[in-house]
């Protein structure tokens, strides 16, 4: 009996291949936990800033009508807060928060500490909720006019991203 051997034995052996598999296997793996951290950072700290938007909008609705909070995040100082009245950088309150987010005890929390950063903002919120973009008194302010989109991502990084929506005239946050 005659065994049947290619004449032409030009390929990849078996354990090559394994081998090519397993580096394949390696990368890939380093790559999604790389990826998943940045994720999992970047989702728990955008819950923590949907927590901090909608506190300021449950404290204007039980102020009883007698002024407005709001949240600011302003894109020179890279920080957020809580603020209010019509001033945003005026009567600033304090989150809770972990302190170490407040380096320079000014009661803004730094993105940069979080390890996150985020589209410029700012929304005001009245007695009954509603969000607005410009806030002066109760007969000079300007309701959102569409749902405000605010983008997170991790520091330093174009992506992933996490976007936190005020949905306009309700103040919704899903």
């Amino acid at each position: 009996m005659k065994v049947c051997q290619p004449e032409n034995s030009d390929g990849y052996t078996f354990v090559e291949v394994v081998i090519v598999m397993v580096i394949i296997a390696i990368v890939s793996a380093v790559i999604i936990t790389r990826s998943s951290d940045l994720s999992t950072g970047l989702v728990s700290q955008s819950e923590i800033m949907k927590t901090h938007i909608r506190y300021a909008q449950t404290l204007a609705m039980s102020a009883g009508g007698s002024d407005v909070y709001g949240i600011k995040c302003s894109a020179d100082t890279d920080e957020y807060w809580l603020f209010q009245g019509s001033n945003p950088d005026g009567n600033i309150i304090q989150l809770t928060d972990d302190p170490s987010y407040d380096t320079d005890g000014d009661d803004k929390l730094e993105l940069a500490s979080k390890k996150i950063q985020a589209s410029a903002f700012t929304v005001y919120f009245d007695e009954r909720g509603i969000p607005y973009s410009a806030y002066t008194d109760k007969s000079t302010n300007t309701p959102l006019t569409s749902d405000l989109a605010i983008v997170l991502t991790p520091a330093g990084e174009a992506s992933p991203t996490q976007t936190i929506t005020v949905t306009e005239l309700t103040g919704f946050i899903p």
